[in-house]
């Protein structure tokens, strides 16, 4: 078991996972309440073949609105076979609103860059051995260190920071409770998924991180930033 003077992990075998995948929701940012604006660009870039539009499900975001007819809008989107599933936004009457016709709500409130408290953040974490296929290993409050590799299925999260000291094949997510500058660092990527802070890429999105190399992944303006470690390949 851990304890203070010997901060290591147990690991769990646990009995369902939940998965990023390369299924993506399309965002859609309104810069005005006027449905009819809004009418007439959807159908011109249908019109044009814009795919985003009917490829995936839309998630229109509201934060930068003070009133919008979302009900009209849903009617909308189900005229032009754009299927609307969601809403972001923080404010309580669209959430409401959102879910009394049958859409998700949510929540856009905006995270902290770092804890409010750093103590809360607590010790690093360190689990020698290999995180297996259907294994996990969680740490709520701090930084995550795996001495050895992450095999395809595995999964490792943390409030901060993730080391993996071999080689990242299965999933990483670091920053799970909103830090955006956690990063996660690996002597070898060759990962399913990476995620900081909610940010994530799969394999089946970008061979970035397929590589194989010794790298730093960082969160930057919203996007995963992947830097080559020198030395280290």
């Amino acid at each position: 078991m851990a304890d203070a003077a010997n901060p290591r992990l147990n690991l769990v075998t646990t009995p369902f996972r939940l998965k990023g995948t390369s299924l993506p929701a399309t965002l859609m940012q309104p810069n005005t309440d006027r449905l009819h604006l809004l009418e007439t660009e959807l159908k011109q870039r249908l019109a044009k073949g814009n795919s985003l539009l009917k490829a995936a499900p839309l998630v229109v975001e509201l934060k930068d609105l003070e009133s919008f007819n979302l009900r009209g809008f849903q009617k909308l989107c189900t005229d032009l076979g754009i299927q609307l599933v969601a809403i972001r936004s923080a404010d309580s009457a669209f959430q409401s609103e959102a879910k009394s016709l049958g859409l998700m709500a949510l929540n856009t409130q905006e995270r902290p860059l770092v804890a409010a408290n750093q103590e809360e953040l607590g010790a690093s974490k360190v689990y020698e051995g290999s995180v297996r296929s259907g294994q996990q290993l969680v740490h709520e409050k701090g930084d995550l260190i795996v001495l050895g590799s992450v095999n395809p299925g595995g999964e490792v999260l943390a409030s901060g920071q993730i080391h993996v000291y071999g080689a990242l094949r299965g999933r990483a997510l670091a920053g799970i409770h909103g830090d955006v500058q956690a990063r996660i660092f690996t002597l070898g990527l060759k990962a399913e998924l990476v995620a900081i802070a909610g940010h994530y890429q799969t394999s089946l999105d970008s061979k970035a991180i397929q590589t194989g190399e010794a790298v730093c992944i960082a969160l930057q303006d919203e996007k995963l930033v992947i830097s080559k470690l020198s030395g280290m390949s």
